[in-house]
């Protein structure tokens, strides 16, 4: 499902300016560096520990560089990537939504990017909160059906981005999330199965025809997990396994 090799994958993505703008050490650094307090000074601060980051990678490695898989982030964003991050040595992982122009803005650019775009591809997103009251942030609920149609061929073109021979070796793939605030050995299973399948089915062979040709494949497909032990979430009354087509109007 993923086209690249070996590599690896930091996960600091949510670095929280306000934190860094009330820690004294670091407000300290940027004024003996004769930076100040605004968003581009603190790119400049993270831009260094991320510099260094890579040269203790290359150190573990045996002095081989290997790639980076990094996630959007300030780095990457408008005006920024090639600035902080050089296309050769960085794959960028997508969180943010399909639409999103940055996705589009990044292949344009050169970058190699993985699709994880957190409305189609976060499996814990529908749940209550874990923190206050309410539904946790990402809801609501995505259903497989979502997940299969979720091409990211279709996502780059729906950005205005040609897809040429290079752009298509461009997209390394897709990789579903299930984040595990509120996930653990005993909900894992549903959380991941059958959606996941239907991630697989979409990358795989890139089907022509949409979720609904695949909707009895797909019960038949759960049942097979059941089978093999897996504790898959339950998609439909068991009617319409036995009654295909019939579950529609």
């Amino acid at each position: 499902m993923l086209k690249y090799g070996p590599g690896l994958k930091p996960t600091w993505l949510q670095v929280n300016f306000n934190c860094w703008n009330s820690t004294e050490e670091i407000v300290t650094w940027l004024s003996k560096k004769g930076l100040g307090r605004q968003e581009e000074d603190f790119l400049e601060l993270w831009d260094e520990f991320q510099t260094k980051a890579l040269l203790k990678v290359e150190e573990a490695n045996g002095g081989a560089s290997l790639p980076i898989v990094l996630w959007t982030s300030g780095l990457t964003g408008k005006g920024h990537v090639e600035k902080y991050l050089d296309k050769e040595r960085y794959i960028i992982q997508i969180w943010t939504t399909g639409s999103d122009e940055l996705i589009g803005e990044l292949v344009n650019k050169g970058y190699r990017i993985i699709v994880s775009n957190y409305d189609a591809l976060y499996f814990d997103c529908g749940f209550g909160a874990w923190v206050g009251e309410g539904n946790n942030w990402c809801s609501p609920y995505i259903g497989w059906q979502k997940v299969y149609m979720n091409s990211p061929y279709d996502i780059v073109t729906k950005l205005g981005v040609n897809l040429t021979s290079d752009v298509r070796a461009q997209i390394l793939g897709s990789e579903a999330t299930l984040w595990t605030e509120q996930v653990d050995d005993s909900s894992v299973d549903g959380r991941l199965w059958p959606r996941s399948s239907a991630m697989a089915e979409r990358l795989w062979s890139n089907p022509a025809e949409g979720w609904r040709e695949a909707e009895y494949r797909m019960l038949h497909h759960r049942e097979r997990l059941v089978q093999r032990g897996v504790q898959p979430e339950s998609l439909e009354p068991l009617w319409c396994l036995q009654n295909q087509g019939y579950c529609y109007l």
